[in-house]
């Protein structure tokens, strides 16, 4: 009965992902990773950089046109997201105009409020999942590690996951002594670092804060919602897939599920 249901919900949410919207994209761009292409390197970046820092290699990454390894690309006008399980052949994961939306708003409204200021890895740069949990134990849990690729499309395109975003990631919050530097935006930056987006193409944000942790980085949200650490990456890139507004200007950011390489 399990088994019934599980596909059941894997044919309804594939049912409802059509052909990207080409408003979302910059078509020429949505490409797969070339085999000789330069791409964004963790070792772009460093800890304990300040907003000055930050704010510059994001312009500098997004002018060289540096781009995410295995991103979302669209085919056929629909767009994945390129996943390889360990020890198999790489799989895709379809992408709906929701969650497109969705993350393109986040973008969007976090900017607005000064919640990010830069959409690079060290600020604004990597997401975790909060999962319905009922939706979890019935549906996700019972997919084979084999089929990861299938519990990653059910989970990104599912309504009512929740995406958290630490942000100021890399940047330098804290003085010799541990304690918050004095300084106005980096204290609102240290206070609103945790946000959660939801998923259905609202722009609606919600803030977490953790008293508890010297950097207020907060993995708990809600009773209801399991936490799945491995989300996706962002990085801003003028050659990027993705459209988003900023300042009344169109830009461009790529998507990955696989972490910054060395």
């Amino acid at each position: 009965m399990k088994n019934c249901f599980f596909m059941a919900l894997l044919l309804s949410s594939l049912m409802v992902l059509g052909k990207t919207d080409n408003a979302l994209i910059q078509l020429e761009s949505c490409k797969r990773t070339g085999a000789i292409e330069e791409v964004v390197r963790s070792s772009e970046f460093s800890w304990g950089m300040s907003l000055g820092e930050i704010k510059a290699k994001e312009k500098e990454i997004y002018e060289r046109g540096l781009r995410l390894s295995d991103r979302a690309y669209v085919e056929n006008g629909q767009a994945y997201l390129p996943i390889t399980p360990y020890g198999q052949d790489e799989k895709k994961v379809q992408l709906s105009d929701r969650f497109i939306k969705s993350v393109i708003k986040h973008v969007e409204e976090g900017l607005k409020r000064g919640y990010i200021d830069a959409l690079i890895f060290p600020d604004m740069g990597h997401s975790h999942l909060f999962v319905d949990q009922k939706f979890y134990d019935e549906v996700l849990k019972p997919i084979p590690i084999k089929e990861n690729h299938k519990r990653y499309e059910l989970m990104l395109n599912h309504p009512e996951t929740r995406f958290l975003y630490h942000t100021a990631e890399q940047l330098s919050l804290l003085d010799k002594d541990k304690k918050l530097l004095d300084d106005r935006h980096i204290q609102w930056r240290f206070f609103t670092r945790n946000l959660v987006g939801g998923n259905k193409a609202l722009g609606k944000m919600e803030l977490l804060h953790n008293e508890g942790h010297s950097h207020n980085t907060a993995r708990d949200y809600d009773e209801g919602f399991r936490y799945w650490g491995a989300g996706f990456y962002i990085n801003g890139s003028k050659n990027g897939c993705f459209a988003y507004q900023r300042e009344g200007k169109t830009f461009y950011f790529d998507l990955s599920l696989k972490s910054l390489e060395p």
